[in-house]
């Protein structure tokens, strides 16, 4: 193994395991992707091909980072070789090795979270049309649906029920189910349960995969749902040897659907499990980890671990209240101000929060104060409107039965199809038996449509049948697309936009940014089997690759986004109750309150700790205004039992905010003041 790094001793062990089952409970900054890394090396320096191992990440970012890390250790031939990816491009995987079992062929299209609400709004309206159902919410019905998704439920074994929400989306899910078929389409559900269901359900299939892969790994473990549980299961060969890095302390993403219990449970799942425990931190000073180790061990339902700050001592951990909410703002960019650029460099500096909504007061002071800073996470590349609709056509060049991408740029830009066209198309379309795509290449012989509509209609048809046969002549993916987008015109409909100039220019260019990733996708696989549907495959998979946009600002971020981070300065701001823990898993007149509920808050709190590397504040506000009047603020739950040897309170300087009322009085004071200096002139 060319590598010199040292391992620790429960590193080594974690590295060395040989045979069967082992759940390697990682602390916060114990170096679970080093023992992953070279446990992999170990096992293909001991002859283990490394096509048979499969290493799960739950990001690509994370996943790419394994590979690049892989590359000294194992070299470049073998480390191409082993098979690192997310769940879900597991999953893209292993339906196109499948897809006879799948039924849809090798082509088929990934719905974003969009597509699929798209969908169901579409189902929706012809309920609400036809009497059936009233007004709903959709996002509400497509995520009971995706529940039961990962609840493994198929449409017929959804139970029944007396809440209409849950009736609705009852009926609403084998619609569903039948639309996406016809369309050929898999959302990010699919991509995971159709796997699972296969495995399940053809025993030659599930043996194949199992006799494949000789060793799975998962990262962490402690963020998967059900239905990942089970895919782990089905792949689970018979030699056992799966392994699984997590930590239980760092489970918070059950809004996600995901379940502390496949990790705090792993040895039931899965007998004879070894566990090794890594509890060095190699990334915080002690007064942090021992607050943290404070924190956490007031959960009920965890693995035991103590962590120990391998760096050793540092500062205390800083706790300040402040008067209110704006008060709070002031002193953490005061204190930002003291210490950057001297003492850390700003992108070294982290304000956390439990809700985006705390942001704002921190924006408005650290604008005002002239501090760069960046938001992490924000709204998404690919969700942006006019990347969605670039992207939509490129869809369609794929599969021609993508009707939601259709439908989105069918009169975009604006070619005077509207909405009653489109639904007369759609019947014509019906009642020839023919596809949405079919029937608008033979629009001129539709009812209905103004004649400038089916010439356009006929026309956009054209355009990407065009697209679609410089494809089939093997022309170059980026020259195909941009053809086609300046065929229809995007950047001249983005310019001449009434928000056009300046925004239309930028908005442009986020599209140019699609073609460069594009342009960059077939450079790097140059040789290989090259498709806009493998591209697109990767952009509906990959997420945002300017999330972390790299730049000398303090970052702004939520706990959950912050997972996984880590900053030599952290303000862990708004540790009150109500906040955090939130409102929500607290108060019984708001939801029914649960002690995992609770305990998962405690978890957030803990990771938000253990994002410092050097310094931390954890800082609160005493009062806030609520429906005009001061109301006192009570300190998080989770402030109780801190290690009091390694905390320094402190009091803010900046004083604290002014309401109207006392605003008011200080302007009649000044007012008053001015009046009296308005006396006759004394002598000199």
């Amino acid at each position: 193994m060319a590598s010199s790094v040292k391992l620790n001793p429960s590193q080594q062990a974690a590295v060395d395991h040989r045979g069967g089952p082992l759940l390697i409970l990682a602390g916060a900054g114990s170096g679970k992707t080093r023992v992953l890394t070279h446990r992999i090396a170990k096992l293909v320096e001991e002859g283990v091909a490394p096509q048979s191992i499969l290493a799960v990440s739950f990001t690509n970012k994370a996943a790419e980072e394994m590979r690049d890390r892989m590359l000294p250790l194992i070299g470049g031939t073998r480390a191409r070789k082993l098979l690192m990816s997310t769940f879900h491009s597991f999953g893209v995987r292993f339906l196109h090795e499948e897809h006879e079992a799948l039924g849809f062929g090798k082509r088929f299209v990934i719905f974003d979270q969009g597509d699929s609400l798209g969908v169901i709004k579409d189902i929706l309206r012809e309920l609400r049309e036809s009497g059936a159902a009233r007004r709903l919410d959709p996002a509400a019905i497509m995520a009971r649906i995706s529940n039961w998704k990962g609840a493994l439920l198929a449409p017929e074994q959804v139970p029944e029920s007396d809440f209409e929400y849950d009736d609705v989306a009852r009926d609403v899910y084998p619609e569903y189910v039948a639309r996406m078929r016809v369309m050929r389409a898999v959302d990010f559900d699919d991509l995971v349960a159709l796997p699972v269901r296969i495995l399940q359900d053809d025993p030659n299939i599930r043996h194949r995969w199992q006799a494949r892969l000789a060793h799975v790994l998962i990262d962490e473990f402690q963020d998967t749902s059900r239905v990942q549980l089970e895919l782990v299961k089905q792949l689970e060969g018979p030699y056992r040897n799966v392994c699984v890095v997590g930590d239980d302390d760092q489970s918070i993403y059950a809004f996600r659907g995901a379940e502390v219990g496949n990790i705090l449970d792993f040895d039931r799942h899965f007998p004879g499990t070894r566990i090794v425990k890594l509890e060095d931190n190699y990334r915080s000073r002690t007064a942090i980890i021992e607050v943290a180790n404070a924190a956490i061990a007031q959960s009920k339902n965890r693995h035991g671990k103590v962590l120990r700050a391998v760096r050793g001592p540092g500062d205390a951990v800083r706790l300040c209240a402040c008067v209110d909410p704006a008060a709070e703002a002031k002193f953490v960019v005061a204190e930002i101000n003291e210490l950057c650029p001297g003492t850390f460099a700003h992108d070294e500096v982290a304000v956390l929060y439990r809700s985006n909504l705390q942001a704002r007061l921190i924006e408005e002071e650290l604008r005002a104060s002239g501090v760069p800073y960046r938001l992490f996470g924000g709204t998404q590349f690919f969700d942006r409107k006019e990347v969605k609709d670039a992207a939509a056509y490129l869809r369609l060049l794929v599969n021609p039965r993508d009707e939601i991408s259709l439908r989105r740029i069918i009169n975009y830009p604006a070619r005077g199809v509207g909405a009653k066209s489109v639904e007369r198309l759609s019947a014509f379309a019906q009642a020839r038996e023919i596809s949405l795509y079919r029937a608008m290449g033979q629009a001129l012989s539709a009812d209905g449509i103004p004649d400038n509509g089916r010439r356009a209609l006929v026309q956009l048809h054209g355009q990407l049948e065009d697209a679609r046969k410089g494809l089939e002549a093997g022309t170059s993916l980026t020259a195909v697309a941009r053809k086609l987008l300046a065929a229809v015109d995007i950047q001249g409909d983005l310019s001449a936009a009434a928000d056009g100039g300046k925004l239309g220019a930028i908005r442009w260019g986020n599209v140019e940014h699609l073609l460069g990733w594009l342009e960059r996708y077939e450079r790097e696989h140059r040789g290989e089997t090259r498709s806009i549907q493998r591209f697109l495959e990767r952009v509906a998979l990959r997420g945002d690759p300017e999330q972390e946009a790299s730049g000398p600002g303090v970052v702004l971020s939520t706990l959950h986004a912050s997972k996984g981070l880590e900053f030599r300065c952290v303000f862990l701001i708004g540790c009150v109750e109500g906040q955090l823990p939130h409102s929500r898993t607290t108060d019984p007149k708001v939801t029914e309150a649960t002690l995992a509920d609770v305990d998962e808050e405690r978890r957030l709190f803990y990771v938000g700790v253990t994002r410092a590397c050097d310094r931390l504040y954890v800082t609160r506000p005493e009062q806030k205004m609520l429906r005009g009047k001061r109301t006192q603020l009570a300190p998080s739950r989770f402030l109780e039992g801190l290690p009091e040897a390694h905390l320094e309170e402190v009091s803010p300087e900046a004083a604290g905010s002014l309401e109207f009322d006392e605003l008011a009085a200080l302007g009649r004071q000044f007012l008053q003041q001015l009046s009296a200096d308005k006396g006759p002139p004394r002598p000199t």
